[in-house]
């Protein structure tokens, strides 16, 4: 549970498509800071926005437009308008070409309220009833195949993609898969000189350097097919979510201020060389609008799942295969043990990774990777970062006596 304070509660969940998102904290106000899936689905109407005006004034003693304007202009040199082809504009130039909209018919499961009733007295058979929905994400394509990196979310329940260029062309895309643990997809599309935005090879973002956001946010009210570009630095680096629904947990992710919006999902989050560092995922936001918090799903994770789709044509879950309990000082007493710190085996399902290294119930899990074990975290950020083949280095300890093994991750069956 949340300490009470500031944010008096927490409530997470996810409304995949739609302009509202999940409530997150409730804030002293009462308006809920709602994290926010960037996917959009089409409104019923659109109301036009009352135009409003404003005027910008300089200093009194700025001097006339013109001395202003050569005081500028002596400060970028003789031309100031080559300074507009800065680094955040050079690489725009390489990415956008790649950023593509993503259109998705899901289809959700509905009650007919005529039948309900006569279901439930069993007059008639249960029934499912079906209704298709239209919504909006983006995406990016990573290979010259067609490899488009997305957000599980975007396409999730999914019965129709259909992936639209910046330069107006429609492919339709096939689902290779999706990672709900990492909300990431991998979609194939099939086409003739496709561009392609170049992932990241490092990982080492300093915080502050600039982050450019692409994607196609509101999509459905632009009527051309160009992607909206947004920018911001790097507000932080491995943020964790502590608290999801399902299968899907955000750990590790990085956290940028450049504005996110509805629609904006699964579109690249890019450096100033061009270069993709994260796959823009969520945002915080109290109006559904973004207020300067938005995560990404860092490029080393997206790479490992392009990897897998690639060689295996599916990411293949691991599997560590034993249940564990965080020891408690009763536990520790009852167990006759000297040092509380640790994980006591519960259960270890025969034929497993954990069982195969040794691991049986009753032994106390000591370490992994050299970390002591005072909280369960640890090891699921090792198993979340972790994927099938590597190997987990232990020390545990039973009847009294320590001895080192470790795991190798096998997919999980």
């Amino acid at each position: 549970m949340t300490s009470r304070g500031a944010w008096s509660g927490i409530l997470l969940g996810f409304v995949v498509g739609a302009l509202a998102g999940v409530f997150l904290w409730q804030t002293r106000t009462g308006r809920p800071l709602e994290l926010v899936n960037g996917g959009e689905s089409a409104p019923a109407e659109v109301r036009d926005a009352e135009a409003g005006s404003a005027s910008v004034r300089g200093p009194a003693d700025q001097g006339t437009p013109d001395e202003a304007g050569l005081a500028v202009a002596d400060s970028l040199g003789a031309d100031p308008f080559a300074q507009r082809g800065n680094a955040i504009v050079r690489a725009t130039r390489l990415v956008a070409p790649a950023v593509v909209s993503i259109n998705v018919i899901q289809q959700q499961a509905v009650q007919d309220p005529s039948m309900l009733l006569m279901e439930r007295l069993g007059l008639i058979p249960h029934r499912e009833y079906y209704r298709n929905i239209r919504s909006m994400g983006s995406g990016v394509i990573v290979s010259a195949d067609g490899l488009v990196v997305t957000n599980q979310h975007v396409v999730q329940g999914a019965v129709q993609i259909v992936v639209t260029l910046s330069d107006g062309r429609q492919l339709e895309a096939q689902l290779l898969d999706a990672v709900e643990r990492y909300d990431l997809a991998i979609l194939q599309v099939a086409g003739t000189d496709l561009p392609v935005a170049p992932l990241a090879s490092y990982q080492d973002l300093q915080i502050g350097e600039w982050a450019i956001a692409i994607g196609s946010p509101f999509g459905y009210l632009l009527a051309d097919t160009q992607p909206t570009v947004t920018v911001g630095v790097i507000s932080a680096t491995n943020r964790d979510i502590k608290h999801a629904e399902g299968e899907r947990v955000y750990l590790g992710m990085i956290q940028t201020d450049a504005a996110i919006n509805p629609g904006n999902s699964g579109g690249p989050l890019v450096n100033t060389r061009g270069e993709i560092i994260g796959i823009n995922t969520f945002i915080f936001s109290e109006s559904g609008g973004s207020v300067g918090i938005g995560f990404a799903v860092p490029v080393d994770r997206v790479q490992t799942v392009i990897d897998e789709v690639r060689r295996f044509g599916r990411y293949r879950e691991s599997n560590l295969g034993f249940t564990l309990q965080l020891l408690s000082p009763g536990l520790v007493q009852y167990l006759g043990l000297d040092d509380p710190i640790g994980a006591l085996v519960r259960e270890t399902r025969p034929d497993s990774p954990a069982w195969k290294a040794g691991l049986r119930p009753g032994d106390v899990l000591r370490t992994m990777e050299g970390m002591p074990l005072d909280n369960l975290d640890s090891i699921y950020r090792l198993y979340y970062h972790s994927s099938v083949g590597d190997h987990l280095e232990f020390e545990a300890e039973r009847d009294g006596r320590r001895w080192q093994g470790e795991i190798v991750l096998e997919e999980q069956q």
